[in-house]
């Protein structure tokens, strides 16, 4: 039997990649190699070195959506036919990661990006994936002046914005998009509240029967506005509100969401998270948690009946 890879052979073996990508791309010689795309380069890469890249599943689903491994940070793809969302780009030093990433999964232009607020772990590495991608429609929560951040993981995002020529739109309760066949339904903010984390963009995902419920950084206060709303919370996967914080997810949201699957990204052994009770409640509804500091990237593929779940290590 083939001994599997540990944790940190996965790391070094992963590490190596990177730095062999980044020398390849400065010397002019990956696009040469690969003109229409990378994404078969970073396949036969991994292959290469003993590892095969996960992220290929997705392939064989319409819709799939990847929890990426950012830290203490929240960077989300979703793919469906064909068509592109990136919710959030983590920190200011994950842009270059996110990026490779994207251009793992063949990436050339983000159809839509979505802020789901502008602290510097969901904002700050979206100003070097403008950058290097296409993006049509960029988006956030309307804020009032004093939750404007001034700090450079903001400001960097919105002057590559402003060198692009892409115009920031504002998303709110009841907006809707559609990426592909899949419903992409904004849920919140419903009002403006007191601070930034519990006006964020919380999104639902439809692909068939499936939901996918997206919460950025939200809060008890908005958790309870979304249960006061009325609107159905139910879903099959839920992105964990505020990294597995003690602040959300409380067991009457639990209670309605009901998820099969929930995704905590958090950094390993950073600022005690995720909140054990956090974890011991998501546990008493039988979802199957899963951890970017502990799996890596996550991946839930669709196929508009059922999720199907994998991760990286």
């Amino acid at each position: 039997m083939k001994p599997q890879t540990t944790q940190a052979e996965f790391r070094k073996k992963r590490a190596f990649l990177t730095a062999l990508a980044a020398v390849l791309l400065c010397l002019g010689i990956l696009p040469v190699l690969f003109p229409g795309g990378y994404s078969a380069w970073w396949r036969q890469a991994f292959s290469a070195v003993g590892l095969s890249d996960f992220s290929s599943v997705a392939d064989g689903y319409p819709m799939s959506m990847h929890v990426l491994e950012v830290g203490k940070a929240d960077s989300i793809l979703v793919e469906c036919q064909g068509k592109y969302l990136l919710v959030d780009g983590g920190t200011p030093d994950q842009a270059e990661n996110v990026s490779r990433y994207l251009a793992r999964r063949g990436v050339t232009t983000l159809d839509y990006v979505i802020n789901t607020h502008p602290d510097s772990d969901h904002v700050g590495g979206l100003g070097g994936v403008i950058e290097e991608f296409s993006v049509d429609r960029y988006f956030m929560p309307q804020l009032p002046e004093k939750l404007i951040p001034s700090d450079f993981a903001y400001t960097n995002t919105m002057e590559a914005l402003k060198k692009k020529q892409i115009p920031v739109e504002y998303l709110r309760g009841g907006d809707a998009l559609n990426l592909g066949e899949l419903s992409v339904q904004v849920l919140a903010p419903l009002s403006v509240l007191d601070i930034t984390n519990n006006n964020s963009i919380v999104l639902m995902l439809t692909f068939g029967r499936t939901r996918f419920l997206l919460m950025g950084d939200a809060e008890t206060e908005e958790e309870s506005a979304l249960l006061s709303s009325k609107q159905s919370l139910r879903a099959d996967v839920l992105k964990v509100g505020h990294h597995g914080s003690k602040t959300s997810s409380t067991a009457a949201f639990l209670a309605a969401v009901r998820p099969q699957y929930a995704a905590v990204s958090v950094a390993d052994s950073h600022y005690e998270l995720p909140s054990r009770e956090v974890m011991d409640r998501l546990n008493r509804f039988s979802a199957t948690i899963g951890r970017t500091d502990v799996s890596g990237t996550l991946l839930y593929c669709s196929d508009g009946i059922s999720v199907t779940y994998q991760t990286e290590r």
